[in-house]
């Protein structure tokens, strides 16, 4: 049952509706049911979209013999199909099961679209963090802050700035997360958690450079910076 479970898990609700199998296949007769089509149409179906199609591979279908209910009866043909044939059918075919498969795909699209705008944004959120660190880096470097914490300066007022607005240190946002110390811990922020590191790291460059000294710059970040992400 277990098994069963992780194998509909795996496949997408199209290849669920297909009956598509655990090697990636389904069936001509499968596939002509789900597609609700009149079922005396079905030798010209297969000729049209299987044995005769341009665009179907050899390898992408292969025979299968099935003997009718009534005794004597002629074998029906079947094909094993491979499941991105059988989408390509479905997508092409002029039914309401044919709409849906459409409008399915057309719905991955856009989806994959949303997906990779969302993923630009996080790319360029990531640039733009780049150089606020640096930034960040240098008024460290500069206010003799790192010298003071003997090269821990960067990691401790990152620290503070992941308590303000997470309510952990980095440490234990890796524990939460599952990664180990080599993972870039920022890759599994969101694009508004990036933007609010940011903005967060932005202010404490400030703050070094007008000379406030840590034990200030902690207590006004952990007052102030989760007030600004609320707003």
């Amino acid at each position: 049952m277990m098994n069963e479970v992780i194998n509909v898990a795996n496949k997408t609700p199209i290849e669920i509706a297909l009956q598509i199998d655990d090697e990636g296949y389904t069936t001509s007769k499968k596939l002509y049911s789900w597609l609700e089509l009149n079922p005396a149409h079905y030798a010209r179906w297969v000729k049209e979209n299987i044995t005769e199609n341009p665009f179907a591979e050899e390898n992408e279908f292969s025979p299968l013999k099935v003997k009718t209910s009534k005794q004597g009866g002629r074998p029906t043909e079947d094909y094993r199909i491979t499941a991105s044939l059988a989408k390509r059918i479905s997508m092409a075919t002029k039914s309401e099961r044919g709409e849906d498969a459409r409008k399915y795909f057309l719905g991955c699209e856009q989806a994959l679209k949303l997906v990779a705008e969302a993923n630009h944004k996080k790319e360029l959120e990531r640039a733009k963090g780049i150089a606020v660190r640096q930034a960040l880096t240098k008024a460290l470097q500069q206010s003799n802050e790192n010298e003071r914490m003997h090269g821990h300066a960067y990691s401790t007022y990152t620290n503070v700035i992941y308590k303000s607005i997470f309510g952990k240190n980095a440490s234990q946002l890796r524990e939460e997360y599952g990664i180990g110390k080599k993972d870039n811990l920022r890759d599994y922020f969101s694009e508004e958690e990036l933007k609010a590191v940011q903005s967060a790291e932005m202010l404490v460059s400030g703050l070094i450079s007008y000379g406030w000294g840590y034990d200030q710059i902690k207590d006004f970040i952990m007052q102030n910076v989760p007030k600004q992400l609320a707003a």
